[in-house]
């Protein structure tokens, strides 16, 4: 069996409220007009001098904490050299020599089902260059290119991982894993420009091969296995891999060569004559720990051990900070498992609406209230759900809303009607067709709003018939 070695390089958007080296607002960043949003600084006009954003690295120790890395004492940044259409002054202000942090490791579950700690090599801040809108096609085959200045001078970090996957599996559970880290230390907005991948691979200590700006983990996951199979058909061929970058297209499913890979010689590295030396205190540290929520890993351990509730409830809540909290505030007045069963459906109710727990106006008073009705027998399973339904947006209807699924106390008329009306279908159930009953029991939920539960409906139908 051949062996795989991937390593990745992750940058991710800061939610800071400026950029890295100017004073450029970066709300809306995405959705403003074309090169509306930027300044000689992002640009490198001469005689424009970079400041550093506090705030971006203020989030990048937090990260470097959460991801178990040892914080520099003092940090520089450099000078990346190269000529690319995306930065106009031809360099990229970065950290090579002297990252903010290095030496960290997340835990994740392998492709085997075991434990597997991913070591980091390294995390530095860097600016993100401008966005380049291909015209008329693709990377390879647009008509022209277009450059948006706006993404110029945007705060990343860049998450550097050693090269210890050997699976694309691995890679997606460590960015689901990732993302989800980021969401709890608050210094990310989950989008389809705020977490990109360089992906590098080598099979059977070949070539490295670097698939360059693969979005979110699903695709990261593809992209390898991608390139895995066109790798392993290559050295079948008898042809040699080389060291390159390739562009991946996720509407065609491939990967495209770019350029023949640069060496770190090539990018001609120097300090960054315009920034001084940073040194970051032991106190400095100290206060960005303390910021540091209860991070999901922490919390998974801690409900095993509090609250009687599968793995599997646990993750579907703690894969949101906010609903994680939410769970959290309702368990001290409720039954922790009663609790986990509706948060879980409340959640497929928002992925369904295509929102997250947080754009929800459903409040913990009003979802106990729920849940008590459920307790008190007072509307069934699949009434409550409409009821949640309902009033996950628009939750000061809950009363009139919760009316129209209380339990009907005309059961036995409802049952009359159904058997009434549906003749045709008594007759081939009292003919042996047993199949039909989930048909009759279906309508008798229906005409009762889903006041009366399947498990009653069968019983009674029976009764009658």
């Amino acid at each position: 069996m051949e062996k795989i070695k991937i390593g990745i390089e992750t940058h991710v958007q800061l939610n800071t409220k400026t950029k890295l080296f100017c004073g450029c607002s970066m709300k809306d960043i995405n959705s403003v007009s074309e090169n509306s949003r930027c300044c000689p600084t992002c640009l490198g006009m001469p005689g424009s001098k970079p400041r550093v954003n506090k705030g971006a690295i203020d989030a990048a120790i937090k990260v470097a904490l959460a991801l178990n890395c040892d914080v520099l004492s003092e940090m520089y940044f450099s000078r990346k050299t190269y000529f690319y259409p995306d930065m106009s002054k031809n360099f990229q202000i970065t950290q090579y020599e002297v990252p903010l942090a290095k030496d960290g490791k997340l835990e994740i579950i392998d492709f085997e089902g075991k434990v597997k700690k991913i070591g980091i090599e390294r995390i530095h801040l860097e600016e993100d260059p401008a966005k380049l809108q291909h015209v008329g096609g693709d990377i390879s085959t647009a008509n022209y290119t277009l450059i948006d200045y706006n993404r110029s001078g945007i705060p990343l970090i860049e998450i550097v991982t050693k090269p210890e996957f050997s699976h694309p599996k691995e890679v997606r559970r460590f960015l689901k894993k990732l993302v989800m880290i980021l969401e709890y230390l608050d210094v990310y907005v989950p989008g389809d420009l705020s977490l990109k991948s360089d992906l590098n691979i080598s099979i059977d200590g070949r070539e490295r091969v670097e698939i360059k700006n693969v979005t979110g983990a699903i695709d990261a996951e593809k992209a390898l296995q991608l390139e895995i199979v066109r790798q392993k058909g290559a050295i079948m061929r008898g042809e040699k891999i080389e060291r390159e970058t390739r562009a991946w297209l996720p509407g065609k499913n491939i990967t495209i060569s770019l350029r023949k890979k640069e060496t770190e010689n090539d990018y001609g590295y120097i300090f960054e004559p315009d920034l001084t030396k940073i040194e970051i205190s032991k106190k400095w540290i100290l206060e960005m720990k303390n910021k540091i929520p209860e991070l999901p890993h922490h919390k998974f351990e801690r409900y095993q051990k509090e609250f009687d509730i599968s793995p599997e409830l646990i993750n579907s809540i703690i894969d949101d900070f906010y609903l994680a909290e939410f769970y959290e505030k309702c368990v001290k007045k409720e039954d922790p498992k009663l609790v986990a069963t509706w948060v879980n459906i409340l959640k497929k109710i928002l992925y369904y609406n295509k929102k997250s727990f947080k754009e929800a106006e459903i409040t913990s008073d009003i979802f106990l209230k729920l849940l008590k009705m459920i307790k008190r027998g007072e509307i069934t399973d699949l009434g409550a759900e409409m009821i949640l339904r309902e009033i996950t947006f628009n939750q000061q209807e809950f009363d009139k809303i919760s009316k129209k699924y209380v339990k009907t106390d005309d059961i036995a008329s409802i049952i009359d009607g159904v058997i009434k009306e549906n003749k045709e279908a008594v007759f081939d159930y009292k003919s042996g067709n047993e199949k039909v009953m989930q048909f009759l029991i279906g309508q008798v939920i229906r005409k009762s709003n889903r006041t009366v539960d399947a498990k009653t409906a069968k019983r009674l139908l029976e009764e009658k018939l």
